[in-house]
């Protein structure tokens, strides 16, 4: 099959030094990232630093599409307020983490790192290969990095090494070339692993055998067989540098303090009464080892008990846009509709609080998969950091559900501001209130009156609130999204190809999307091929994308049959597609008309004439939609 493979459709790792060799920004698959401010990562916060390390199955699981699945039950990491950057690991050579991750850790304001690896013999191998080539591979490895838009590598050299020297030169110029690239945002980690006689002896600790790799990098990620001196060792060595040694924390408890799972807590109160930051090793171990059904419920067990070690990073920058949405869901809701059961989309996840006092609904939401229900009281929501200036104008709105009154808080270092109330500290310049679906709308346009630095949203209601959406931006940014709004792209174009596979009736189709300027998109279809798109819709989200080009296959039902000769008076397959932009600000799912009459959703009606229906009172085409193309 030509027409669109897995390969087409998906991310992958590097495996060989070859392919490292061969690899060109100009022919590699693109990705569509969003950038991570710098902002974050110059701090004078003295709490520890907290890195988590995603090791599950190997990865590239349906993480690697990038228009997601219809599985619900893939891993969701959602905690990222509470830790500073996290590293996507496999065994690959040279581990490229996915689109999706990329967008989900950036837009929860943290960095994500790739691995680089060399194991074994092979190892030995692979590392007199780069050895031989160290600065192409050095140049390689930087443009790597920048061309898919994630933030640096942790290096984990777990064989034996002959040229120590060259190891050193290459972890040396590594990290320097990429801080020449951007000096504020990049991180090179370094494994406890090789020592600087190039044998392979995991330390467990800092000291004079490693500590030189230490200088040369951001970091070293302990291994995680520590005991008590070993702590006390390495804050010794690291001196004023103690916050970047990251102490190994396996969850899988291979060796480490506690035994791992539940009793992860304990390394981490071990940890915390030195001073040393985390490297948190596999909490993929939650949906690995325990029943997939509860893990949201034993997610939910796993980091309560791991929250008090540590620190919430503070947001610093507008705009904030959050419709609560995990990553995937048993449901998917666009203004309170649901359009479908089952999917799975990182790069769709929301900007996601952790709040106390808090269940996350996966039956109801207003966009995305699911909303944040919580109990009647006070809450905060978003810990801010975030200077606010008197001369511009704010637009704060929100969008809920509750039998009770909701008061919404902005609090600052000197004072609370009520925006639904009576504040001296507020001018409100408009405000709004409407219906959206069965979802309620408060919107605020206002002025501060003074310079603040705001410290956090807070929502107080005096019944149980489900939150749908959050978003709170300077009015200029409202201006700008309708300057690029106006810029329509090109009408939608579409090809498609049939197959038949075991007596099954295969549709692909590509979608090709140009002048996109969008932040993504959703696809649609209307399973009911005899209705008209604008009456009597049966629709179905089947993914969503940041490309210019969208793939898809439909498995067709037995009441589909090939007209190769085109000479069946049967009625012809037609079908409807919905394209459903999405920006920036979320402002196209906050109008009150319907959503699907609006200038955001571009329709097309296509016809199949080889396609024909057995039953014309059957017009129900689809009976899967089908991701991976390795199926075939």
């Amino acid at each position: 099959m030509n027409f669109f493979t897995t390969d087409s459709i998906s991310c992958k790792p590097i495996s060989t030094f070859s392919q490292l060799i061969k690899w060109s920004g100009d022919t590699a698959q693109k990705y569509n990232t969003t950038s991570l401010n710098p902002v974050y990562y110059f701090t004078k916060d003295q709490a520890p630093k907290f890195l988590v390390c995603h090791d599950m199955k190997n990865n590239y699981l349906d993480d690697k599409f990038f228009q997601g699945s219809n599985s619900s039950t893939e891993y969701s990491f959602y905690h990222w307020n509470l830790i500073d950057s996290f590293i996507y690991f496999s065994h690959h050579f040279v581990t490229i983490p996915t689109e999706s991750w990329i967008n989900a850790a950036h837009e929860n304001n943290c960095r994500i790192l790739g691995t680089i690896i060399t194991e074994f013999d092979q190892g030995e191998t692979i590392c007199s290969l780069i050895f031989e080539n160290v600065d192409l591979i050095i140049d390689k490895l930087v443009q790597i990095t920048c061309h898919y838009g994630f933030d640096g590598w942790l290096i984990n050299i777990e064989n034996k090494v002959k040229q120590v020297e060259k190891l050193d030169y290459f972890v040396k110029n590594l990290s320097e070339k990429l801080k020449k690239t951007n000096d504020k945002l990049y991180q090179v980690i370094w494994y406890d692993s090789v020592v600087k006689t190039g044998e392979l002896k995991w330390q467990n600790e800092l000291n004079i055998s490693n500590e030189h790799f230490f200088h040369m990098t951001d970091g070293i990620f302990l291994n995680y067989t520590w005991k008590d001196q070993n702590l006390k060792n390495s804050l010794d060595m690291a001196k004023e540098r103690f916050r970047d040694v990251f102490v190994g924390i396996d969850v899988f408890g291979r060796g480490c303090h506690g035994n791992g799972g539940f009793n992860t807590c304990q390394a981490m109160e071990k940890i915390q009464n030195v001073d040393l930051s985390y490297a948190l090793f596999a909490p993929g171990w939650i949906h690995e080892c325990n029943d997939v059904k509860k893990f949201f419920e034993n997610n939910q067990k796993f980091w309560s008990l791991l929250q008090k070690f540590t620190y919430k990073r503070k947001i610093k920058h507008l705009p904030i846009v959050s419709s609560f949405s995990h990553a995937s869901g048993k449901n998917f809701f666009i203004q309170g509709c649901k359009l479908s059961d089952t999917w799975n989309n990182l790069n769709l996840q929301s900007l996601l609080p952790v709040v106390e006092k808090s269940d996350w609904d996966f039956d109801d939401g207003f966009f995305g998969g699911s909303c944040l229900s919580l109990e009647a009281g006070a809450h905060s929501i978003f810990d801010l950091d975030l200077a606010v200036n008197s001369a511009k104008s704010f637009i704060f709105q929100l969008v809920f559900k509750t039998e009770g009154n909701v008061k919404i808080n902005l609090d600052s270092d000197k004072t609370e501001m009520q925006l639904t109330g009576n504040s001296d500290q507020l001018i409100i310049l408009k405000s709004f209130e409407k219906n959206i679906q069965s979802w309620k709308s408060k919107k605020f346009i206002f002025k501060f009156k003074n310079d603040f630095l705001l410290k956090n949203i807070k929502l107080i209601g005096e019944k149980k609130v489900k939150l749908g959406l959050i978003r709170f931006f300077e009015e200029e940014e409202e201006e700008k999204e309708s300057v690029i709004k106006k810029i329509k792209p090109n009408p939608i174009e579409m090809k498609y190809s049939v197959m038949k596979l075991e007596n099954n009736v295969y549709l692909l189709i590509q979608l090709y999307v140009s002048k996109l300027s969008w932040k993504f998109y959703n696809v649609l279809l209307n399973k009911n091929a005899g209705s008209s798109l604008k009456e009597d819709m049966n629709l179905s989200y089947v993914g969503s994308s940041k490309k210019n080009k969208f793939s898809l296959c439909l498995k067709l039902t037995k009441n589909i049959f090939i007209d190769s000769t085109n000479e069946s008076r049967n009625d012809e397959l037609k079908i409807g597609i919905l394209v459903h932009e999405m920006d920036n600000l979320m402002e196209n799912v906050v109008k009150n008309e319907q959503i699907f009459g609006s200038e955001s959703v571009h329709s097309l009606n296509l016809n199949f004439p080889l396609l024909k229906l057995h039953n014309s009172n059957d017009m129900n085409f689809i009976e899967q939609v089908i991701y991976d193309m390795e199926f075939f």
